[in-house]
C-alpha cells in the first residue's frame, strides 16, 4: 500500500484496473510489486536467468583481474628492481591488497559446490554487515516472558507437526527428517541476503512439493495440506533470523511508511469516496474488526497466518460495503476502503510483514485464490 495515494483517480475516487494486479508475463497469476509485477513463478525463472548471467559475468571479471595481476606480477618480477615488491610465487598473498578479492573469489568457488548462493559482487565491495550486526543486537533485547512464550509456541508447533506427520507414516518420517536438516542448514547461512534466504526456502518448498506430488499421485489438495504444515514448522523456527533481517532496509521502510500514514491523519472517508457508512452499527463493527485484523498481522510468525489476517480484514471490508450499499461490493469499492482501513490502523512494521509474506509464503497462496487477490491489493 506504499503507492496507494498515487493510484490514478477517477470519477469514483480511487480505481485500479484488475489487469494491473496480474503478472506482467500474462500467465494469469497475481503479480507483486516486489517481483517487478511478476508472479512468484515467473519471477523465479527471471531471477535464475539473471543470476546465472551474473555468475558468468563475475567469473569473467575475476579471470580478467587474475590475468591483469599475473601480467603485473610477471613484468615486476622480470624487472627485479624491488625484490620484495611482489610475493615470491604466483599465489594470492595475504598482505597483497589487490589480490584479496580474488582469493576470496576462490573460496566462493568452493562454496558454490555446497549450493551456497552468493555473488562475487559481494567480495569486490566492502560489506557493512558485521558492523551493523552488533548495533542491531544491542537494540533488540527481548523480554524474558516474550522469549519464554515464543519458545513454548515453537515447542507446540513442533509437537503438532510430528502429530500431523504420524498419519502419513513412512513419508511423514522422511518429511520430518528433511525439514530438520533444512533448518540446521539454514542456521549456518547467517550471511545470506534476504533474497538469497528467500530463494533457499522457496527451493526447499518446490523440491518437497514436487516429491509430494508424485507420492500423492497428483492430488494437489493433499500436497497443499502437507506444505501448509511444513511452512508453519519451518518458518516458526526461522522467524527470528529471517523476519526484517539486518541485511535489508525493511526497518527503514517501516518507519517511513508509519510516518507517512501519520502525516495523512487528515484524510477522511469522504475524500477517499469509501462506500462505508460507520453510522450503521454493523458497519462500524466491521471497520473495528478490519483494523484489529490488519494490526494483528504483526503478532503472527507464520507467513500463511499473516496472510490470513489480511484476508479476514478484507472480508470485513467487503461485508461493511455490502451492508452500506445493500448490494455486493465491487473491486472499485474495495481498494479505497482498504486504504482507509490501513490509514486508520497504521499497522506496525507493515513493510516488513509484506516482505516476509512475499519472501517466505508458500508461493501457490500468493499466485491464486482469495488470499492472493487480497494480498496483491494491499501490496
Amino acid at each position: 500500500s506504499s503507492g496507494i495515494m498515487s493510484q490514478r483517480t477517477e470519477r469514483r475516487g480511487i480505481h485500479v484496473d484488475q489487469s494491473d494486479l496480474l503478472c506482467k508475463k500474462g500467465c494469469g497469476y497475481y503479480g507483486n510489486a516486489a517481483w517487478q509485477g511478476l508472479c512468484s513463478k515467473c519471477w523465479r525463472e527471471e531471477y535464475q536467468r539473471v543470476r546465472q548471467k551474473q555468475i558468468q559475468d563475475d567469473w569473467a571479471l575475476a579471470e580478467k583481474l587474475q590475468r591483469e595481476e599475473e601480467a603485473a606480477y610477471a613484468s615486476s618480477h622480470g624487472a627485479q628492481t624491488q625484490p620484495h615488491s611482489q610475493s615470491t610465487a604466483p599465489q594470492p598473498h595475504p598482505g597483497h591488497a589487490s589480490l584479496g578479492p580474488f582469493s576470496k573469489f576462490e573460496e566462493k568457488k568452493t562454496n558454490e559446490k555446497t549450493r551456497k548462493v552468493t555473488t562475487v559482487k559481494k567480495f569486490f565491495s566492502p560489506s557493512s554487515r558485521t558492523a551493523t550486526k552488533k548495533e542491531t543486537q544491542e537494540g533488540k533485547t527481548t523480554s524474558p516472558s516474550i522469549s519464554r512464550r515464543a519458545s513454548f509456541d515453537t515447542d507446540q508447533v513442533s509437537k503438532d507437526f510430528v502429530d500431523f506427520l504420524k498419519n502419513l507414516q513412512k513419508p511423514g518420517r522422511e518429511i520430518h527428517k528433511q525439514c530438520r536438516a533444512f533448518i540446521v542448514n539454514m542456521s549456518s547461512k547467517k550471511d545470506l541476503s534476504a533474497d538469497e534466504l528467500s530463494e533457499c526456502v522457496q527451493d526447499f518448498y518446490q523440491s518437497l512439493a514436487d516429491r509430494l506430488m508424485s507420492h500423492f499421485k497428483g492430488s494437489s489438495e493433499s500436497v497443499e495440506q502437507v506444505m501448509d504444515q511444513v511452512e508453519k514448522y519451518i518458518m516458526t523456527r526461522l522467524y527470528k533470523s529471517v523476519f526484517c533481517p539486518e541485511t535489508t532496509d525493511d526497518e527503514k521502510k517501516d518507519l517511513a511508511t508509519q510516518k507517512r500514514i501519520r502525516a495523512l491523519h487528515w484524510v477522511t472517508i469522504q475524500m477517499l469516496c469509501v462506500s462505508m457508512d460507520e453510522e450503521i452499527p454493523e458497519v462500524s463493527e466491521n471497520v473495528v474488526k478490519a483494523i484489529t485484523d490488519v494490526i494483528e498481522m504483526d503478532s503472527k510468525r507464520v507467513p500463511r497466518d499473516k496472510l490470513g489476517c489480511i484476508t479476514r480484514c478484507s472480508k470485513q471490508i467487503f461485508s461493511a460495503i455490502r451492508i452500506t450499499k445493500n448490494e455486493p461490493a465491487s473491486a472499485d469499492d474495495f481498494l479505497p476502503a482498504l486504504i482507509y482501513i490501513v490509514l486508520k490502523a497504521n499497522p506496525p512494521r507493515l513493510q516488513s510483514n509484506i516482505q516476509y509474506i512475499t519472501r517466505f509464503c508458500n508461493p501457490s497462496r500468493l499466485m491464486t485464490g482469495e488470499d492472493g487477490y487480497y494480498f496483491t491489493n494491499l501490496v
